[in-house]
């Protein structure tokens, strides 16, 4: 079989690689290079072609920033201005990295697209989805649910690593002395180095900041913000309120340049609504949602129209995050539902 395989310099998808030449299949590496700014993860270091080598495989190097920089980056920006907190890596996914590796595939006749991701495959009653794989703490089937919505994609998408731990991963390439980068693998959002959204979002738009108010539930002032961009809904970063509390964002009242903040046993809920559906049919109860990348499963009591409700509290449901919901078969939970969070 020929397979293209989405490369980075990181352990997963040298593993991926690796792997793969030893089962006796051709394979082509595919760098994505984003060059909008120096970033944790899209660059093209020397050490790529360090890997590359060491592998004997060929690399190709694909340039993506146009698409990068409108469908990733100025989104990014433009949710933050309206208050939503937005998830840059899914509109990648979605739009930029598999959309562009599936062109090579057809472009180039190759048979398979893989990656490092952790997530499974599967297929149920004709329709491709993703299962979470063995090792549970990597599963990234939340960062990848959106390419879902391209069957056309998801058939020639393979994921070797699915059944693999990553200690075990390391222990191979460990063991082979392949050159991986040690240095720390990308986290949070990889074209802000310093994951200073405001000071990114400041530094990109023409608009004056002011100071404001911040108020309680009551309506009270209770301290001064710097600027609305700094905050999103949830958040208590940035708030330096002269109080031993916690305090979280709860309102953004750009209009009137206000902060509404509410304690930590008020970011509670037993239901969230979203904005988007897309569904199949054949699934079982009981069903479960994960509100963020990095939550467990909370299982889920009833669903009525756009509505999804809780069994137990959710803490810190995020408007404009991804709702993504999950069923159960015999052998895996994977996904079945996935929406966009209004509130």
């Amino acid at each position: 079989m020929k397979y293209i395989i989405w490369f980075s310099w990181w352990t997963d998808s040298v593993f991926v690689a690796w792997k793969l030449k030893q089962e006796g299949h051709e394979v082509l590496l595919v760098n994505l290079k984003n060059t909008v700014e120096k970033n944790k993860c899209c660059e093209v270091p020397t050490k790529l072609f360090e890997i590359a080598n060491s592998l004997d495989l060929p690399l190709k190097i694909i340039d993506v920033t146009k698409d990068f920089k409108k469908l990733v980056v100025d989104n990014f920006v433009n949710a933050y201005l309206k208050w939503k907190t937005p998830n840059p890596c899914i509109n990648c996914n979605e739009f930029v990295r598999f959309q562009m590796l599936e062109k090579i595939r057809k472009e180039y006749w190759y048979d398979y697209i893989s990656t490092g991701h952790y997530v499974k495959r599967v297929d149920i009653h004709w329709f491709y989805t993703f299962a979470i794989p063995e090792d549970k703490l990597k599963d990234q089937t939340y960062m990848l649910y959106r390419v879902l919505r391209y069957q056309n994609i998801v058939k020639y998408l393979e994921f070797p690593i699915y059944k693999y731990l990553k200690k075990d991963i390391k222990k191979v390439i460990s063991s082979e002395n392949i050159p991986i980068d040690t240095q720390k693998e990308s986290q949070n959002i990889c074209f802000i180095p310093d994951d200073d959204y405001p000071n990114y979002i400041k530094n990109n738009i023409n608009i004056n900041f002011k100071k404001g108010d911040i108020i309680d539930m009551k309506g009270n002032k209770i301290w001064e913000h710097n600027w609305v961009v700094n905050y999103t809904i949830w958040q208590r970063k940035w708030l330096d309120l002269k109080t031993n509390d916690k305090k979280y964002v709860i309102n953004i009242d750009y209009k009137n340049n206000v902060i509404k903040v509410w304690d930590d046993k008020d970011l509670f809920q037993n239901k969230v609504c979203v904005d988007e559906l897309l569904y199949f049919k054949d699934y079982k109860w009981p069903i479960y949602a994960k509100v963020r990348y990095k939550s467990i499963l909370q299982e889920v009591e009833n669903i009525e129209w756009n509505c999804v409700f809780f069994k137990e509290p959710v803490r810190a449901i995020t408007p404009w995050q991804h709702l993504v919901l999950y069923s159960y078969n015999d052998w895996d939970y994977f996904v079945l539902w996935w929406w966009k969070i209004l509130y």
